[in-house]
């Protein structure tokens, strides 16, 4: 429990100096100490103490030997809220922004505190949602830190309405947003295609005309979030109209209510009757047409890297990169998501990386759902794709990760020979002039090339394959990958995580090697020396997840 506890701190305020008043924690100091925290005391600018109602010292008093303190965290010793809060507000202090999460601020709702409530030292002109307990407050707060969830890394956010200039706190401190701005009232002077998400919450002006100017600010592979309360002369009349407007330029991803005297928005679907309170909209800029506006595309993520695998230049339309492929960050409905693809695959350039990327979009969305009736079609566009080879790095990429993806659809529909020949195909290909860490898909081919073949009863053919995927590991670990890493603030976070996957598969390939001699034996101890899952990780990740949906849902009914 302390080791959580202190893990939980740390997440909240880093590792820093901290002064302790913690007594019924003696564990604490260690544990924080083993974070890397120094809690000396020495010149604290961070204070961590404990306080229940039953302490015999008011908190107002237990704070101000603090008062040159900038953090403070408290341990409560209680359920409830009301007097710890307004004893530390008025002492100057303010909720942490960094802290403001749908988990806490969902505690606050019920009236209940976390195990560690953490603040910061409030200015001294500070007037805001911040220090405030009254239900308006905690609302507004609910749907910034809402709002912060949507942020993507390197964003150029735009905030308008009211508690706009606490919502910049919040953003801030919870987001990787690149530069968040509170615009002008009423104001429409921003440039065009300068912002990547706008947050429009009850702003002033004619609902329809703020969206307009919206959708002229935003890039194409923007967001807007749009809230309103049925209190409001700013908002649309009904969802309705609201969809009407924003389908002409925009893609609806999902939709929020929060219901009076609640903090945290809740999901509704997108075509439930209107609810009272505050509704919310989420929608992405409809990138199709971006073909005309390619030269101007810059990654806000990845735009100080010069590494070729985030070089989007060989996409003909690369605003599709963010709204279509890229995972965590692209439209959160499936059913839209799956519809853009669709579209894409028919109307795109035949063998470009916009074609094959939509092609791998449409056809993990078949795989998770197991709809092998779709399989063949897909299979055949997949061929046609193939056979327009080119070597442009995205074409590369898109074409080997297609043959990986074939060979699984293949398997899928039983065709155990198609799914051979696609994992060669994928194993064999020039992954390396894309990037090393690709060799994901060709280890997984050779890798699943030779699991066929055990299944089949042939470990002469099996094993191989199982050595082909950890020649290709070792090919991928032992390349220079400066050029492809980056350096300073264009190093690519993600590439050392993607090169260990590149490493670990591998390792997997040997063991199958290293127990080969367990097979014949004994085939379900040889399968257990083999981590199979870091084989389509990320799909068996989704899979799992839909599955304990649809028990959920199971679960539900029979209630």
């Amino acid at each position: 429990m302390t080791i959580q506890l202190a893990s939980v701190i740390v997440n909240q305020i880093g590792s820093c100096r901290i002064a302790l008043e913690t007594p019924g924690f003696p564990a604490l100091r260690s544990e924080l100490a083993l974070l890397g925290c120094d809690i000396s005391g020495g010149a604290a600018r961070t204070v961590v103490i404990e306080w229940s109602e039953s302490d015999p010292q008011p908190l107002h008093d237990k704070l101000a030997p603090y008062a040159s303190a900038d953090q403070l965290v408290i341990l409560p010793n209680q359920p409830g809220s009301s007097m710890l809060e307004a004893s530390v507000f008025a002492a100057g202090w303010r909720r942490h922004p960094g802290a403001v999460t749908a988990f806490v601020m969902a505690h606050l709702e019920q009236g209940r505190l976390p195990e560690a409530c953490c603040y910061e030292r409030a200015p001294d002109d500070y007037t805001g949602i911040l220090n405030l307990r009254d239900e308006a407050s905690l609302a507004s707060i609910g749907r910034w830190a809402l709002a912060s969830e949507r942020v993507r890394a390197g964003d150029r956010v735009l905030l308008l309405g009211d508690d706009s200039s606490d919502g910049r706190i919040i953003v801030e401190a919870l987001s990787r947003a690149s530069a968040v701005e509170v615009g002008k009232q009423g104001s429409d002077e921003h440039d065009d295609r300068s912002f990547d998400l706008v947050v429009a919450f009850d702003p002033p002006g004619t609902w329809a005309t703020n969206i307009g100017h919206y959708t002229r600010c935003l890039k194409l592979d923007g967001r807007v979030i749009l809230g309103w309360p049925d209190s409001s002369g700013n908002g649309p009349g009904n969802w309705e109209a609201l969809e009407s407007v924003l389908t002409d330029e925009f893609l609806i991803e999902s939709r929020f209510a929060q219901p009076p005297g609640q903090a945290v928005p809740h999901p509704v679907p997108l075509a439930d009757l209107y609810r009272p309170g505050w509704q919310i909209a989420v929608a992405t800029m409809n990138p199709i047409g971006g073909e005309a506006e390619r030269e101007t595309y810059v990654h806000p993520a990845f735009g100080r890297s010069a590494a070729p695998l985030v070089n989007f230049a060989g996409y003909d339309n690369p605003w599709l990169y963010r709204t279509m492929v890229q995972m965590g960050e692209r439209l959160t409905d499936d059913t839209k998501l799956a519809r853009l693809a669709e579209y894409v695959i028919k109307n795109a350039r035949p063998g470009s990386a916009d074609q094959g990327a939509a092609m791998a979009v449409l056809g993990y969305r078949v795989l998770e759902s197991r709809a092998d009736n779709a399989a063949p079609v897909l299979l055949g566009a997949i061929d046609t794709y193939y056979a327009h080879g080119g070597d442009e790095p995205h074409v590369v990429r898109w074409r080997v990760s297609l043959a990986f993806l074939a060979g699984r659809l293949a398997e899928l529909m039983g065709d155990r020979e198609s799914a051979r020949l696609w994992y060669g195909r994928a194993a064999s290909d020039d992954w390396k002039r894309f990037s090393n860490i690709l060799a994901t898909k060709a280890i997984g081919a050779a890798f699943f090339v030779g699991r066929l073949s055990l299944a089949e009863g042939n470990p002469e053919t099996a094993w191989p394959w199982f050595q082909r995927g950890v020649d290709i590991a070792l090919e991928a670990a032992g390349a220079n990958h400066l050029a492809e890493l980056g350096t300073g603030e264009g190093l690519l976070p993600f590439y050392l995580p993607e090169l260990a996957e590149v490493i670990d598969m591998g390792s997997q390939c040997a063991n199958a090697l290293a127990n080969r001699h367990l097979w014949a034996r004994n085939p379900g101890l040889f399968w257990r020396q083999v981590d199979v899952k870091r084989f389509g990780l990320a799909s068996w990740a989704i899979d799992v997840a839909k599955e304990n949906a649809r028990l959920r849902q199971m679960i539900a009914r029979a209630a």
